[in-house]
């Protein structure tokens, strides 16, 4: 199971309501096909199909579970399968695969599934499946009913500039509320940097809930502390998050970015964007995860644009790629300073 950092989608994650067990219940209105991953006797085990009507659950782990992460594909007719960049084997009949490795290569597919935590000694645990315009949501319907209604006022947190870090605004990317690592937060991408504001630490949770709505790729001015930072992650106290929430000029772009991507001249070049990160993959295995940035122009373009940059999280080194074609489920891109083009297909 290749693992990258938690991305911004994650369905709710509620306490268990079986009395042992994994149990997943569908709370859209479609029905969904679900496969699961776990870890078992030192391999990684994917299983599949449940099919759960609307409103149902399926109890997918029987008994006391042994492990506290299992790992979830669950899709329905129309929409996506929402993953984290966590890889399992899966086909397209019923399935029980040992191994999460060269799935192509053994005829199998490569799919994206999201972490289930079902927290430290817990026997039990319901995963909801909820439907997508209920948690950051892309969808343009969403992103227009948000924009034209529903953000939130501008208020404030309660907390004062100047008392947990160094003074800090800028405007950011929305990417998601959700958990990582075992706390919530809200997450948000700006400047090659992936900023964190955890519940109650110190940011109130009763004020960050209120954007959990908010659809992934929203711009959002950020005013507060930079409690501390690393390479590529930073800690934010916020005291406000401001609209206007529909002022990006390159929306339309961030919404074609989204999804599974492949490489037209090595098909084992692949990459998964949600939101505004872009994790990379070299025959299933994750190579780094890159925080994107559509702008006019760069440095190297020479006033030619708009352009996508690239920051390696890992590394920190920028890319500049003027975006040439992004229409028709492809994806050209050259990189300034190299002319080179580099092309995607967009994977359904």
């Amino acid at each position: 199971m290749k693992k990258t950092l938690a991305l911004g989608f994650v369905a709710a994650l509620s306490p268990g309501m079986a009395w042992a067990g994994l149990e997943i219940c569908n709370e859209t209105s479609e029905q969904h096909s679900v496969a699961i991953g776990y870890q078992k006797d030192g391999q990684w085990i994917s299983e599949g199909w449940w099919n759960i009507p609307s409103g149902a659950c399926q109890e997918a782990v029987k008994g006391d579970l042994p492990a506290r992460y299992y790992y979830l594909h669950a899709k329905a007719s129309g929409r996506a399968a929402q993953g984290q960049g966590y890889t399992f084997c899966t086909r397209m009949d019923v399935f029980t695969i040992v191994g999460d490795d060269n799935c192509e290569g053994r005829g199998f597919i490569a799919s994206d599934f999201l972490q289930i935590d079902t927290g430290e000694t817990a026997k039990h645990h319901t995963h909801r499946i909820v439907t997508a315009t209920s948690k950051n949501s892309a969808s343009k319907d969403r992103a227009a009913a948000i924009a034209s209604a529903t953000a939130p006022e501008a208020t404030g947190s309660g907390l004062s500039r100047g008392q947990h870090g160094e003074p800090y605004s800028d405007r950011l990317m929305f990417q998601s509320c959700d958990i990582f690592d075992g706390l919530e937060a809200c997450s948000f991408v700006g400047n090659g940097w992936r900023f964190y504001a955890f519940y109650d630490d110190p940011t109130p949770s009763a004020y960050l809930r209120q954007f959990e709505d908010v659809p992934v790729n929203t711009p959002v001015s950020v005013t507060g502390d930079l409690i501390s930072s690393s390479v590529s992650t930073a800690l934010l106290a916020i005291t406000e998050l401001e609209p206007p929430w529909h002022q990006d000029p390159y929306a339309q772009f961030n919404q074609n970015l989204q999804g599974d991507w492949v490489s037209a001249d090595d098909p084992n070049n692949t990459m998964f964007i949600f939101g505004s990160e872009m994790h990379s993959y070299y025959k299933s295995d994750h190579t780094d995860t890159y925080f994107l940035s559509i702008q006019p122009d760069c440095p190297d373009s020479a006033g030619a644009g708009p352009v996508m940059v690239q920051t390696s999280e890992t590394y920190g080194d920028e890319y500049c790629y003027l975006i040439d074609n992004l229409a028709g489920g492809w994806l050209d891109l050259i990189l300034m300073g190299h002319e080179a083009l580099i092309s995607y297909r967009k994977v359904n």
